[in-house]
């Protein structure tokens, strides 16, 4: 084996350079992709908050609010981080994501070894973790920035915790503390951090031989303390996510069982692999839930019964299944049944477990090292490959949703996703027909009219108009369909109707921020004056610019608008130049131009009127 013609310390710098070749490889093509118009634009580019950069403001904000349905104000500094050096180039958020990706796979190699002592063993798990086409999903999305981040957080606090257990200290144990909240604050997901610990205590620390189990669980009390904070704050960030969608508690633990299974098949044939795998409709058939329960309750019995001749066996099983559980989908968040990114850090567990037990399985074999080198090769080779192909759909929504389609079925979630983006690109008859077959999949689906603003003129207004009518009158306490049929109602020039929606959602929530700038801007703009409400407008425009935290632009150009009614021509000057400052930070070139437009008549002291808003009440 040639590594053995360098030293231990020559052998692993070879490796940091081989894992830091092989993910800029693989990845490094994200550096030119752009953003996929999902969910990236709540966590960047829409958000005024983060595309505005660093401010004592801005910090602050990360820490006391909720970002994209979240509470993860470490991922939401490194976004604003972004855009204090970059703006909004995709590109260069991409690069950072690797870069961060990269140094997660360096630490964890680091960490492995010190905990194991077993280097090549470690630089393999670590080869697989950073470049399985898995990975794909957490490097190539922006939005799961905090993937990468928390896996690098991670990462260090094995290293830390491995540093404690070889010499206890107060600064050691506080420094993996450190390092946990911090990841913890990246990814909610790492509140299985302290079990994680618990599991590595036993092997390959070997702590439960040598100290008491009671100080074993004592020392990971404030690990567990600051995760059970951070899922109280999650459970209430994500409290309009949280649904069961109509799926029943036997349904998601099906679902449940099969992920696992799923994601075991995943791990070895990574084939298919898709941004979003729509939910099932029905109980999976008998055969399947037994197969794949069986599956799982044999690998955890040999893990229990052979832990002590493989106690590598244990751990790294329990460390898959335990950190994934609360990604599962017992409480489900979203339509998906499953998600790649879920499986970041729990199968670095089981690939720990099958790396180690091949070693000691093949440990007589008369030619394992040259077996061993050629078998990692082949494997390495084969799974960048992959890796590198399925990175390449996240180049664009054109590449990302096509592919979807065609490796998923029966998926409305990504024709909606798609339609949206086709209507953003201008291509609206194809949006329109992804987001009819995304309504024949689920008739009942709640977006497939109100994130497609399919209103332009014929037929698909009067059918979303149709659709959010009925709905309304069915769910008549749904604010969002309340919000959404206004804006139809407004497109078929039914100012009057869409107020009275409007006014609906806002009595249902007087915080509702979509209801209150829909109506502000109706009231300063309207070229029917008894539609009008200067006062009003003003008021209910600075409440939604509160609640959006002061950034937004387009609440900006209401609130001007709002001033103008109301002969406030000063305010309306300087808030519409603040509008178009955050306009030209976020680069909307379009939005900054209609500032500069309606500047101009402020300056001549001239209110705005919005023609879209003529009635025609027939």
């Amino acid at each position: 084996m040639y590594s053995l013609r360098f030293s231990l310390k020559t052998q692993k710098i070879l490796i940091i350079l081989a894992l830091t070749a092989l993910v800029w490889i693989v990845f490094g093509q994200t550096a030119r992709f752009d953003w996929v118009r999902y969910d990236d634009h709540d966590y960047v580019y829409r958000s005024g908050r983060v595309t505005s950069g660093f401010s004592f403001s801005n910090i602050a904000w990360a820490f006391t609010h909720f970002h994209a349905a979240n509470w993860h104000p470490i991922t939401t500094l490194s976004h604003m981080l972004d855009c204090q050096l970059f703006g909004v180039k995709p590109g260069l958020h991409h690069f950072t994501s690797v870069v961060i990706h990269t140094l997660a796979a360096i630490v964890l190699f680091f960490a492995l070894d010190s905990l194991t002592g077993k280097t090549w063993r470690s630089a393999f798990v670590t080869a697989v973790f950073a470049i399985h086409p898995l990975r794909a999903e957490s490097v190539a999305w922006i939005a799961e920035r905090k993937d990468v981040l928390s896996g690098l957080f991670f990462a260090l606090t094995l290293l830390a915790w491995s540093s404690y257990a070889g010499r206890k200290s107060v600064a050691r144990y506080l420094i993996a503390l450190f390092a946990a909240a911090l990841g913890t604050l990246s990814k909610p997901m790492l509140v299985t951090i302290p079990f994680v610990l618990l599991l590595i205590d036993y092997w390959p620390l070997n702590r439960f031989q040598k100290e008491k189990m009671i100080s074993l669980l004592l020392e990971k009390i404030p690990f567990a303390l600051f995760a059970a904070a951070s899922a109280v704050a999650t459970v209430l960030a994500q409290h309009g996510q949280i649904d069961t969608f109509g799926f029943s508690l036997p349904l998601r633990f099906e679902n449940a069982i099969v992920s696992y299974a799923i994601y075991l098949r995943q791990l070895i044939w990574p084939v298919d692999l898709a941004v979003l795998y729509p939910y099932p409709e029905k109980f999976f058939p008998f055969l399947t839930i037994a197969g794949c329960a069986a599956l799982l309750i044999a690998l955890s019995a040999i893990a229990i019964i052979y832990r002590k001749q493989f106690p590598f066996l244990f751990t790294g099983w329990f460390w898959f299944v335990g950190m994934l559980v609360p990604v599962i989908g017992i409480v489900q968040v979203g339509r998906q049944a499953h998600a790649d990114r879920y499986t970041y850090l729990p199968l670095i567990g089981i690939t720990i477990a099958i790396v180690w037990l091949v070693a000691e399985l093949t440990a007589r074999w008369r030619f394992r090292k040259q077996i061993g080198v050629l078998a990692c090769a082949i494997v390495i080779i084969t799974l960048s490959a992959c890796a590198y192909h399925q990175a390449a759909f996240w180049r664009n929504p054109d590449s990302l949703w096509p592919h979807t389609l065609a490796v998923t079925t029966n998926n409305d979630g990504a024709h909606l996703a798609f339609a949206t983006s086709l209507f953003a690109e201008g291509k609206t008859e194809e949006a329109i027909a992804h987001a009819r077959a995304a309504a024949e999949i689920r008739p009942a689906n709640a977006g497939v009219y109100g994130e497609v603003p399919v209103g332009l003129e014929g037929k698909p207004l009067d059918e979303a108009i149709l659709f959010w009518s009925a709905r309304v009158e069915n769910e008549p306490n749904n604010i969002g369909a309340h919000n959404t049929f206004g804006v139809l109602l407004v497109q078929k020039h039914q100012t009057r109707a869409a107020i009275e929606q409007w006014e609906t959602a806002l009595g249902l929530n007087p915080k509702d921020g979509n209801a209150q700038s829909n109506l502000a801007w109706v009231f300063a703009t309207a070229p029917d004056a008894s539609l009008r409400n200067g006062t009003r407008a003003v008021d209910l425009a600075e409440r939604a610019l509160k609640l959006a935290g002061g950034v937004s632009p387009i609440l900006h150009r209401t609130l001007a608008a709002a001033y103008a009614e109301t002969g406030r021509f000063d305010d309306a000057i300087a808030t519409a130049e603040r509008g178009y400052a955050f306009a030209e930070r976020e680069g909307n070139r379009e939005l900054a131009d209609e500032f500069a437009a309606v500047l101009a008549r402020y300056r001549q002291h001239q209110p705005f009127r919005d023609a879209s808003l003529e009635l025609h009440e027939d």
